[in-house]
This record gives C-alpha cells, structure tokens and sequence, in this order.
C-alpha cells in the first residue's frame, strides 16, 4: 500500500548552483549592454555641446547674450563698423552741452591754449595712442577745426553718414573701412550754415579689451570702458575718394 502512494514533490526554497548561473550570466549580459548604451548616449552628448559654436546666457541683471566661439583677433563686422560710427558721433555731433546734461560744455583743454568738446575728447581714446599711434595729433586737427563759438552754445554742429562700407580685413585682426559722411554745421548766433564734406578710410586693429570699472563715482572711466569694450581701435584714418 505504501508502495502505490505517490510521493509528493515539494517546491523548492532555493535554487541548486545549476540554475543561478544561466540567471547570473542573463542579468551580468543585460546590466552592461545597458551601461554600454549609457555610456553611448553621454558620449554623444559631450560631442554635441564641443560642438555648439554659441551659448545662450544670461547676465544676472536679466540681460541674456549670445556668446559665440570665435578666434581671439575675430571682431564681428557690425562692431567694427558701430566703431567707426561711435567715434564719427563722438568727434562731430556738438551741442554746446555736456553730454547728459544741461550745463554749457566748456570743452577740454588739450594744451596750447587748443580744445576740443567732451565728446570728441572721450572720442578719441578710439585713436591708437603712444609712439606708433597719432592720438594726440588728431587731437590737436579736431581742434583746429572746433569753432570757439561752440562753447558758447552758438554753433550746433551733426555728422551725417550717408555710406559706410563693410570691413576690409587686411590681415588678422585688422581692417578697412570705407565712409562717406557730411558734416553741418548749424549757426544759432545767426548767419549761414555750413555743410562739409567727410570723407574717410579708416584703419583699425584688435586689441585688449579692458577691464570694467565698478566705481560708479568715476563716470568717465564708464564710458571710456564702454568704447573700448569692443576691443577696437583706429590706427588711421585717410582720405577717401568715392567711385574712384
């Protein structure tokens, strides 16, 4: 009777050594095609952003920029232009006031008894200065043709660019550029205006760009970091004849 009893088979707790290793082997194969996969994807990512040639960001004044990877010589060819430009306004717009203000402009004495606005004075810290530069020589030509009545608030004088053309490059990290410009001057004191022709090639060539100042007592050091910011300055400016 015993012997036609069948036995009754019970599950097992525990897997025999014979069927963990096929699982192990399973698991083992799956976690590192699965590490495999990741470490495809991070690559790919790290490739992406070498390649990324600009980058979105924002100032924490709420400003957000564009930076883009560029040669350190490179200067965009509307900053090279927007420099010429600034230095043109800078030289030629006068209003017989302080800029901001309302007070009389009485100008900055260059020496020799010659001055020159404050504009044109801030202006020209756009000029290459030292022994191979010809800041002071332009100061000296900007004077020269600087009425005395526009101290006196009795000329008003505008430069009005009619053609400024895209820059030349010459070699790396200088330029040409070509303008074509008039200048009026307004005679409030009575008598007739004047229109002047201007027209110029102006050279320039990368530099550093400075430091900004973070004392606001110092205004001027302010907007001498804000012209040379772009990292431009002019180291000639010759005669342009148009359509020649």
């Amino acid at each position: 009777m015993l012997k036609s009893l069948k036995q009754v088979r019970r599950p097992k707790l525990l897997l025999d050594s014979k069927d963990i290793l096929p699982l192990c082997f399973i698991g083992l194969t799956t976690f590192s095609f699965i590490s495999f996969l990741f470490l495809l994807f991070i690559s790919f990512k790290f490739n992406q952003l070498a390649a990324k040639k600009t980058t979105f960001v924002q100032l924490v004044n709420g400003r957000s920029l564009v930076i883009s990877e560029q040669d350190y010589l490179y200067r965009h060819p509307e900053v090279i232009k927007n420099t010429v430009r600034q230095w043109a306004n800078l030289t030629f717009n006068w209003d017989g006031n302080i800029p901001g203000t309302k007070d009389i402009d009485k100008g900055r004495d260059i020496g020799k008894g010659k001055r020159i606005t404050t504009n044109a004075y801030i202006g020209s810290f756009l000029i290459q200065s030292g022994k191979q530069g010809f800041r002071q020589a332009a100061l000296n030509a900007i004077a020269e043709i600087t009425p005395s009545r526009v101290f006196a608030g009795q000329i008003r004088s505008k430069i009005i660019i009619s053609y400024l053309s895209a820059p030349r490059q010459i070699k790396m990290g200088e330029w040409e550029v070509d303008m074509v410009a008039t200048r009026v001057l307004v005679n409030l004191a009575g008598g007739e205006d004047e229109e002047i022709n201007f027209n110029r090639t102006f050279r320039l060539q990368a530099v550093d760009i400075p430091s900004q100042s973070l004392n606001k007592n110092f205004p001027l050091e302010q907007q001498l970091y804000e012209i040379r910011s772009a990292g431009l300055e002019i180291t000639k400016i010759a005669e342009f004849t148009p359509n020649k």
